[in-house]
């Protein structure tokens, strides 16, 4: 099987190449470059690619997968957990089947979230910022410890157990969990709760969950107005999740005693010449100008081990398709 790899996926084709371990693989891959959509196509039409990887910052609408099945793709496959990018209705209309890897590495993301909450709770960025200016004072610098506050984790999934697991270690006065499915393991180690009783006691909330239409700024006026004074928030899931102005002004008030957050919704626009670009870099420019922020760069998932597994799967998801037209980690099924 032919696939393509457009330049904008990290790392291009040379990151996949290694992966291609057989002699008689039967996977090509064909490097292609990102311009405009009609020469785009033209370019993986020319190319007579069945398989193509894909990521992109924003979902596509149908002309573009009909012009992919005419250029003669079959398979759609992203190295990514996520696949709201993919626009599965135009899939399933054009006949073009998506797998996606559903498990790489959740220690990833659970030990970067756990360092962004001890750096909060430890006032890394004023110490570094103070320090870098050679003011070695303490004022203002009193930290808090884990083992006795409450945190919540919103989404108790792969990733929010463990998170759970990790901070477990800390011994905090609790860990209540909030989760559409609960799990027996996470009750090893949390109590789930309702999440209007997860913000009114956590003095630290966690999200992991998933983004979905029901849960799009989940965190807003009203719920942060329902949460602890001075509670610590950290979003390593999806930026949409959070009301980016509600933020601003809860952190304005002081009712937000410290933010950490690895993504932020329009983050895809910082990658583009537009005018969204300008309001999501004012955005940032005025989130970071409160020291008890910590803004970390979409990395929480980006390690040696979670890249090698998101690689290795990808790669899998193709030969699987290759071989047999089907896929275990299939997004499209009948």
């Amino acid at each position: 099987m032919r696939v393509g790899i457009f330049s904008n996926v990290r790392g291009s084709a040379a990151r996949f190449a290694p992966y291609l371990r057989f002699e008689h693989d039967d996977i090509e891959l064909i490097g292609l470059p990102c311009e405009a959509a009609l020469d785009t196509m033209e370019t993986v039409k020319k190319a007579k690619c069945e398989g193509l990887i894909y990521y992109s910052d924003h979902k596509e609408g149908e002309a573009f997968y009909k012009a992919l099945a005419e250029s003669g793709v079959k398979y759609v496959v992203t190295c990514s957990a996520g696949y709201d990018h993919l626009n599965i209705e135009a899939m399933k209309r054009y006949g073009i089947k998506g797998a996606n890897v559903p498990r790489y590495s959740p220690n990833a993301i659970s030990e970067h979230t756990v360092m962004i909450v001890l750096a909060l709770l430890r006032k890394l960025r004023t110490q570094i910022l103070r320090v870098e200016h050679g003011n070695f004072t303490t004022t203002g610098l009193q930290g808090r410890e884990l083992r006795n506050m409450v945190v919540g984790i919103v989404g108790a999934g792969r990733i929010g157990y463990t998170t759970i697991q990790c901070l477990s270690g800390f011994h905090p006065k609790a860990i209540l969990a909030y989760d559409i499915y609960e799990n027996h393991d996470v009750r090893q180690y949390a109590s789930y709760v309702p999440l209007d009783e997860l913000y009114a006691k956590a003095d630290v909330i966690i999200f992991h969950c998933a983004y979905t239409k029901e849960n799009y700024h989940m965190v807003n006026d009203e719920a942060i107005q329902a949460m602890k004074d001075g509670v610590v928030l950290v979003n390593s899931a999806r930026g949409p999740l959070f009301d980016t102005q509600a933020v601003l002004r809860g952190l304005d008030s002081g009712k937000i005693g410290a933010l950490g957050i690895d993504v932020i919704e329009g983050e895809g626009a910082l990658r583009k010449s537009s005018g969204s670009q300008k309001d999501v870099a004012s955005d940032i420019r005025k989130l970071l100008s409160y020291e008890n922020v910590i803004f970390t760069a979409h990395t929480a998932f980006y390690t040696d081990q979670a890249d090698y597994n998101l690689c290795e799967t990808t790669i899998q998801n193709l030969r699987q398709y290759a071989r047999t037209g089907s896929c275990e980690n299939e997004l499209i099924r009948e």
